[in-house]
């Protein structure tokens, strides 16, 4: 007899849990259909690491001072599975003026990951994997925090750790306008999966409007780790007896 797969594994770890925390909303919709006591929280960031990059002080790495302004980073990993390719070669295609910088290992999870679009695209630069420790310095040489995101199942239940990395180094942030980052409008500009949705929000971005920095800079700072551990287990007690 072959053993169950990984979803029904989780189904019957959901049931058995006392409490379950899911990290988008479509996730908590359908892990409810198992345990009732299930909560969502997303994803957080190292507040303090990526707020480095608002010190004048933080030298910017030469491999991306070298490159034109403005420019527009992706910092993740490349991969097909979420990421809309073809729709950043577009992009820098219409866009010759502006760099696109991508900096994080191509393929992770998906060996599958095409690059011939952006490839032949002068204007994407790529510079590879970083040191996570060096990933402030490097934000601090964009001028837009970018999540290009694919419209899919996987995507449709995730939260992309990067939003609220991208906040806390002061960056605007253009978005793909997926479920979970629907409560974030208002410090995002979010977009639909077209060329022209992406290029108006850049512009927007580049010329300074939308939200102001001092207000991203604070979502970001409500949404950290000790914060989000806090909130977690406030919700212990619902669950342990006190003798």
């Amino acid at each position: 007899m072959n053993d169950p797969d990984l979803s029904t594994w989780e189904e019957r770890l959901c049931r058995a849990a006392d409490l379950v925390f899911v990290t988008s909303p479509a996730l908590q919709e359908s892990r409810r259909r198992y345990n009732s006591n299930t909560h969502y929280f997303s994803n957080v960031a190292d507040y303090a690491h990526f707020a480095q990059a608002l010190s004048p002080e933080l030298e910017i790495p030469r491999d991306i001072a070298a490159i034109p302004q403005p420019r527009i980073g992706f910092v993740g990993a490349i991969s097909a599975y979420k990421l809309d390719l073809d729709l950043l070669a577009k992009l820098a295609e219409a866009t010759p003026g502006w760099s696109y910088v991508m900096i994080g290992p191509v393929g992770e999870g998906d060996p599958s990951t095409q690059l011939s679009g952006l490839l032949k695209c002068s204007n994407v630069h790529w510079l590879g994997a970083k040191p996570y420790h060096d990933l402030p310095a490097y934000m601090r040489g964009l001028d837009v925090g970018l999540l290009p995101l694919r419209f899919n199942r996987y995507t449709h239940s995730m939260f992309p750790m990067k939003f609220f990395e991208y906040l806390a180094a002061g960056l605007p942030v253009v978005a793909s306008a997926i479920d979970a980052l629907e409560d974030y409008k208002s410090f995002a500009a979010l977009c639909d999966p077209t060329v022209d949705s992406f290029l108006a929000a850049l512009e927007r971005s580049l010329d300074g409007f939308g939200c102001p920095q001092q207000v991203r800079i604070e979502c970001a700072a409500e949404h950290t780790y000790h914060r989000r551990t806090a909130a977690m287990l406030s919700y212990l007690p619902t669950i342990v007896s006190v003798e």
